[in-house]
């Protein structure tokens, strides 16, 4: 069997940056977190070249190859994407290729070769390998793929090395082997597997391309490979002002695409999916209700965030949910009937907003018990960008709940707070969570625990400062009430947007205040974002 492998994936990143001048990546050394005090001089990162993501690749084949669906392909063999320390698995730098990473590619590669140049797919996609198989042929076959694989027009130079791959190997077999090996160099190449964010010198920073801020707008809105119009727009440079490009984010955004691309950030900044399949001791059946739990806070987010275009505010004060049958008679209000979900509003005690979602509660508890440390942590690092450090060795275990006897609160404040070792990190957090009190590890509401009063007051630490609040609803309220919490937000969206490119930070300003004010959405902030001057340059810092 020929194997034929163009680049050595394992050095993949160099050898493209040699390729486009040594423009470089971000890195953390030369390329620290910017201050707001140099934001002026500082409103785009470094250039960085951007791996795909296993999910981005396997959509991008998808897409550009539709023989892959009537195969019945089974995807892409790349092993799970790595997570960063914000939790998103799009990030440039933990996206890295090793030995392991380009087997995985060359084997993802071979087979989606195997079913595109089968004679059966050849016959109806490329006629001309049945009736005129010859140089005229293979040259339209790289040139149609590696505009889509590349995401931009293959060069001449490019062309030539890999029809000079198809004349060798045909040579050996014959012409559709040729076309097999050929499209497995494509998919291989470090312009298929990276997405370039280096562009060209202008001036003492690198503007992208057309055809750079077309790969950047369909991976950052739908996370898959622009389409063909997108392409021809960038053919034509229709994408270089500011205006454009947050016009086109908008409409991404509002196909199906991007839907599923926005409940990705979701489903990673707040992780509520993880309630679907958990067990709690007192609840043998719970895990009948996590998939509906994750569907409401899916639902939820829908309306909150694209049929009412709101932002943090409503996020976190919304009162209502969406509700089935089975949810409704779990939870003990709405009364709704059939398997459909309909909008309910929440009873007063039951609280308001996201922090209220049952699968936001039965998610951050533990199997035999709620947890104020994971409901207070929830808080603390996704919507206040808190930092916490990792926990010592040999920490205290949490005592085993003791109902009618003591409360959760008691139990945690004994180990958590009391104790000095603990105390330095969990009163940061703990507090907050201790106002969630009222709902149980399921996300039901309980007006006691085991009969025992339960005392809800706590805290938010806000830039170092105290701020009380006392139950679900104060919670939210004083969360939606400081600014500090949209930022943090605002943050988390542009890391997401831009892969954690290294300081971008600065170039959200703008769109950043208008999502503090009230004046945009987060649906609409995350267009804005395609606007910035990050997203147009990068510039070198020694």
């Amino acid at each position: 069997m020929i194997r034929w492998q163009t680049w050595v994936l394992a050095g993949v990143a160099s050898s493209l940056l040699a390729c486009v001048g040594d423009a470089g990546g971000g890195d953390p050394e030369k390329d620290p977190p910017i201050d707001g005090d140099s934001c002026e001089q500082a409103q785009v990162g470094a250039p960085v070249l951007r791996r795909l993501s296993a999910l981005e690749l396997e959509n991008s084949l998808r897409d550009i190859f539709p023989e892959l669906g009537a195969a019945a392909w089974s995807g892409v063999r790349l092993g799970t994407d790595p997570t960063s320390k914000l939790g998103f698995t799009n990030d440039a730098e933990a996206l890295q290729v090793g030995v392991q990473t380009a087997k995985e590619l060359l084997g993802t590669a071979e087979d989606v070769a195997d079913i595109v140049t089968a004679e059966a797919a050849l016959a109806t996609s490329l006629p001309c390998a049945a009736t005129q198989p010859g140089p005229e042929c293979a040259a339209e076959f790289v040139t149609r793929h590696g505009l889509r694989l590349f995401r931009r027009p293959v060069s001449e130079e490019e062309k030539s090395e890999l029809l000079a791959l198809h004349a060798s190997v045909s040579g050996k077999s014959d012409f559709r082997v040729g076309l097999k090996w050929t499209l497995v160099s494509m998919i291989q190449s470090p312009h298929a597997f990276y997405r370039s964010e280096i562009g060209a010198p202008n001036g003492g920073r690198y503007e992208l391309s057309q055809h750079e801020l077309a790969t950047a707008l369909a991976y950052n809105y739908t996370g898959t490979t622009p389409t063909p119009e997108l392409l021809d727009k960038a053919a034509r440079g229709e994408l270089g002002s500011p205006e454009a490009l947050v016009e086109e984010a908008r409409a991404l955004l509002s196909s199906p695409r991007g839907h599923e691309a926005m409940s990705r950030f979701l489903q990673q900044w707040l992780s509520y999916g993880k309630v679907n399949g958990i067990a709690k001791e007192n609840l043998p059946d719970f895990s009948t209700y996590g998939g509906f739990m994750q569907d409401e806070t899916r639902l939820f987010l829908e309306e909150v965030l694209y049929t009412r275009g709101a932002g943090v505010t409503e996020l976190l004060t919304a009162p209502y949910t969406f509700l089935n049958d089975q949810l409704s008679t779990f939870y003990g209000y709405g009364n709704v009937t059939g398997s459909a979900f309909q909008r309910v509003d929440r009873p007063a005690e039951w609280g308001v907003g996201l922090l209220a979602q049952g699968s936001i509660l039965a998610g951050n508890s533990r199997m035999d018990g709620s947890s104020p440390t994971h409901r207070g942590l929830l808080v603390f690092e996704r919507l206040l960008c808190g930092d916490v450090p990792p926990p010592p060795e040999n920490i205290p275990a949490i005592t085993k709940p003791d109902p009618g006897k003591t409360t959760t609160r008691a139990r945690y404040e004994e180990i958590h707070i009391s104790a000095e070792a603990c105390n330095g990190c969990h009163a940061s957090f703990d507090p907050t969570g201790f106002a969630l009190e009222h709902f149980d590890e399921t996300g039901r509401y309980r007006a006691d625990e085991g009969h025992l009063p339960i005392d809800d007051s706590g805290y938010i630490v806000v830039k170092g400062e105290k701020r009380p609040v006392v139950g679900a609803t104060g919670l939210a309220e004083a969360l939606a009430g400081a600014p500090e919490v949209t930022e943090c937000v605002s943050k988390l969206g542009a890391a997401y947007t831009y892969g954690g490119a290294l300081g971008a930070e600065c170039a959200i300003s703008e769109a950043q205040q208008g999502l503090v004010n009230g004046q945009i959405g987060l649906v609409e902030y995350f267009a804005q974002l395609a606007g910035t001057e990050h997203m147009r340059a990068r510039v070198r810092r020694e």
